[in-house]
C-alpha cells in the first residue's frame, strides 16, 4: 500500500482542526485561530508513529492520553486544570464518535459513487473533509456577520461642537471602558487624534487623563472640555458634558468608527 506522507499530515491536521473547533464551540470559549492551527499541527504529527517504527511506548493508550491533553493546552492556553481535562475529555469523545463515524461508513458503504451515468472512485474520507472545512467556514462567516450587526448597533453618529467648529465623527460604544477625566469627573470619550487635528487646545482647557491597559501598562491621554457634545440616536439627539481625548492610533482598523465611548456617557 502506497502511502502518501504529505496528504496523510493535511488530512489529520485538517481532522484535528476541526475536533479542536467543535470541542471550542463546546465550551463556549473563543480561541485564537493561530493557536488552533498550531495544536492541531503538532497532533497530526503523532500519525508518523504509525508509519515509522518507534518505541512501543508511543503506541501505547497513556502517550495518546498526553498528546491529546497537550494539544488542548496549546489550543486553550488556560492554567485552570479543571478546564484543561474537561476539554481533553470533550475532544476524546468526539474523537472517539468520529472515529466510529468513519468505521461505520467504511463498513456499510461503497468507496465509489456514480453521477450522471458516470462512475467515479471517491473515498468516504474526502467527503468528511470536505464537511469539515464547509462547517468551519460557515460558522466562523455567521459568527463574522452576528459580530458586524452587534458593532453596527452599538456605532453612533457624534457631533463634537467648540467655539470655532462642529466636527462629526462615528463613535463606538465601549460598555467595557469606564475611562473619566479625575478632576472634573466627566466621562471621556476617546477620538483620533487626526479628526481633531485643526483643534486648538487652551492653557486652562487642556487636561490630562491617566489610564491603564489590561496588561498594566500606564499612561496620559491628552484632552480638553468642548463647549457640547450631541449625541444622535435616529433623528434625535441627546447633549451631553464630556471631556474628549485624543488616541494616536487608529481605532477601528476596518475604520468602522473614529471614536469610542465610555459606558457613564449613554
Amino acid at each position: 500500500m502506497v502511502v502518501y506522507l504529505d496528504i496523510l499530515l493535511l488530512e489529520n491536521l485538517i481532522v484535528n482542526f476541526f475536533l479542536l473547533y467543535i470541542t471550542a464551540q463546546t465550551l463556549r470559549i473563543y480561541i485564537k485561530l493561530r493557536y488552533m492551527f498550531l495544536a492541531a499541527f503538532l497532533g497530526s504529527l503523532y500519525v508518523l508513529t504509525l508509519i515509522y517504527p518507534v518505541p512501543k511506548i508511543f503506541s501505547s493508550l497513556i502517550f495518546k492520553l498526553i498528546v491529546a491533553c497537550l494539544m488542548t493546552i496549546i489550543c486553550f492556553r488556560k492554567k485552570d486544570l479543571n478546564l484543561n481535562l474537561k476539554a481533553t475529555a470533550i475532544f476524546i469523545i468526539y474523537s472517539m464518535m468520529l472515529a466510529g463515524l468513519c468505521i461505520f461508513i467504511e463498513f456499510y458503504n461503497s468507496k465509489s459513487l456514480t453521477f450522471d451515468g458516470g462512475f467515479i472512485n471517491f473515498s468516504y474520507k474526502y467527503i468528511l473533509i470536505a464537511f469539515f472545512i464547509s462547517y468551519m467556514v460557515v460558522h466562523r462567516l455567521i459568527i463574522y456577520v452576528k459580530d458586524r450587526k452587534e458593532i453596527t448597533k452599538l456605532i453612533y453618529d457624534v457631533e463634537i461642537i467648540t467655539d470655532n467648529n462642529a466636527k462629526k465623527v462615528k463613535a463606538f460604544l465601549d460598555t467595557g471602558n469606564e475611562l473619566r477625566e479625575p478632576a472634573t469627573n466627566l466621562p471621556v470619550m476617546l477620538v483620533d487624534k487626526e479628526i481633531l487635528e485643526d483643534v486648538k487646545i487652551g492653557g486652562g482647557n487642556k487636561f490630562y487623563i491617566p489610564y491603564k491597559v489590561i496588561d498594566g501598562s500606564k499612561g496620559l491621554l491628552v484632552g480638553f472640555k468642548p463647549t457640547t457634545v450631541n449625541i444622535y440616536n435616529g433623528d434625535t439627539y441627546t447633549s451631553r458634558d464630556m471631556i474628549i481625548a485624543f488616541s494616536d492610533h487608529r481605532l477601528s482598523e476596518l475604520n468602522e468608527y473614529n471614536a469610542l465611548l465610555s459606558r457613564g456617557i449613554i
